[in-house]
């Protein structure tokens, strides 16, 4: 039952999402003026249809493919002998101090996804992170909470707003600066890692586990030593190579992947950066009149314009590096990432499926189709003719549902809201920034947390029935900056 616990929560989501296009007209938004149309339903075939389509639509495989890209990238890793060196040198350096090291796990992966909002680089570190975790001896929620449920944090708390792929969603299309509403910002991320941090120190416990020589395990044993068990990663034969080089690749990788990726030109408020400048300049070099440097870098975007296709080059390029420094046979590269990549398989499925209601929305509005979310939309924004906080706040969780990408959450609430809330824009779309937060720690459709929970085994009746009262207390803090805000 708890294995497919995620895939028939993504299921139910979709399958509610049906059942309402039969009931609930659609409609659409112009100029700030709603028009009203009939039901659209979803059908049979379109039930199969919709999640096949949108495995295969190749912005959302891109986000399968990255997961199964870093499951081959650790399944080399523990090819090398050195990363089970790795992650037993750090757990013996916080041996006595194990609670130092949730706590600087946290303030990592909050700190860096307020600043970039970017959850797929970051899991790159997340298996190292929980491996360490689980070695010494805390449970796999607490595993959970201390890397997923950090970057989802952060994600809630973000400093600088959304930006990827040469995008800052809030400049793009609100033309607001970063850094408005910036104290409320580093206030919200302040208290929600503080309520994070204490929370998960409460609640985790060591767990040890002993099974004495000669003697069969009971059952009980049996169970509390499978559950032990840590994903993407093997102890083989120690490597005599240092785990220095494997350090310092894994480092760099996450830099590169984080500076590729946030968006430097909008964030800053400039039209070209350093970047770009460099990028343009090796472009244009040219050797006896060809141009050498464009034809070997080919299509490649350049820092601060990168995407899921580069990321996916630039794991397949640290594969092969590792495999290189580490004098890894082809073949046992090769099947050492394939090791890796089916382990990571159903996590890919997940994270692929859990887009499937956006993908729903987006071709309806491809097609110029009129959509229930709009109708919703309508309801709560016809209940006040002015700026009001709660229902800006309610309107944002319903969107972040269906929209998962906050790309697509603005852009299906853009025109009502520079129709409805021109004077308040500041307000807006930061109480929209924080409720899709919020929605991406608690809904089936959160690719990070689909992940989390596949990753480690969790099912959602597990998350909520452990974690209800630190999402209660996020949720209350969250509603509190934004009132406060609002209310200024």
């Amino acid at each position: 039952m708890k294995k497919n616990s995620v895939i028939k929560a993504i299921l139910f989501a979709f399958l509610a999402y049906v059942v309402l296009s039969w009931i609930i007209p659609g409609g659409a938004f112009s100029q700030g003026s709603f028009t009203k149309g009939d039901t659209n339903p979803i059908g049979i075939g379109d039930i199969v249809i919709y999640p096949i389509t949108t495995s295969i639509t190749s912005v959302f495989a891109l986000i399968g493919i990255v997961v199964l890209l870093i499951g081959g990238l650790y399944g080399v890793m523990n090819k090398t002998g050195v990363y089970q060196k790795m992650v037993e040198g750090t757990v013996k350096k916080f041996n006595g101090k194990e609670k130092a090291f949730l706590i600087t796990s946290i303030l990592v992966f909050a700190i860096l996804a307020s600043l970039t909002t970017l959850t797929l680089p970051l899991i790159i570190m997340v298996p190292f992170f929980v491996a360490v975790i689980l070695s010494l001896g805390y449970n796999r929620m607490t595993a959970l909470l201390s890397t997923f449920g950090a970057i989802l944090v952060g994600n809630m708390g973000t400093i600088v707003g959304y930006n990827a792929s040469g995008y800052n969603y809030v400049n793009y299309f609100f033309q607001l600066k970063v850094t408005d509403n910036i104290g409320a910002k580093i206030a919200l991320l302040v208290l929600l890692v503080i309520i994070l941090t204490l929370f998960v120190i409460k609640t985790s416990k060591l767990q040890k586990v002993e099974t004495k020589k000669g003697r069969k395990s009971s059952k009980k044993e049996e169970v509390a030593t499978e559950s032990l068990e840590i994903p993407l990663y093997k102890k083989v034969e120690e490597s005599k190579k240092s785990s220095i080089p494997l350090v310092v690749i894994l480092v760099l990788t996450l830099i590169v992947a984080l500076v590729a990726m946030f968006d430097w030109a909008g964030a800053l408020g400039v039209e070209k950066t350093i970047f770009t400048e460099w990028y343009n300049d090796i472009m244009a070099v040219k050797l006896n009149g060809y141009p050498l440097f464009k034809n070997l870098i080919g299509s490649v975007n350049p820092f601060g314009y990168w995407s899921n296709f580069e990321l996916s080059m630039l794991l397949i390029i640290v594969i092969i590096i590792i495999g290189f420094v580490y004098n890894l046979k082809v073949k046992e590269t090769y099947e050492a990432v394939v090791e890796g990549m089916k382990e990571m398989l159903p996590v890919a499925v997940v994270a692929v499926l859990a887009n499937v209601l956006l993908f729903v929305d987006v071709t309806l509005l491809n097609n110029s189709s009129q959509t229930i979310v709009a109708t919703i939309y309508n309801v709560f924004f016809e209940m006040s003719e002015s700026f009001n906080f709660a229902i800006v706040s309610i309107v944002s969780a319903i969107g972040s549902l269906v929209n998962n990408d906050v790309y697509y959450l603005i852009n299906s609430l853009y025109d009502p809201a520079t129709a409805l809330y021109a004077k308040n824009l500041k307000e807006f779309t930061y109480i929209m920034q924080v409720i899709y937060g919020f929605v991406m720690m608690v809904v089936p459709t959160s690719v990070g947390l689909v992940i989390g929970l596949k990753y480690l085994n969790v099912s959602f009746k597990e998350w909520f029935k452990e974690n209800w009262k630190l999402l209660l207390s996020l949720l209350v803090a969250a509603l509190l900056v934004i009132a406060i805000v609002a209310l200024i």
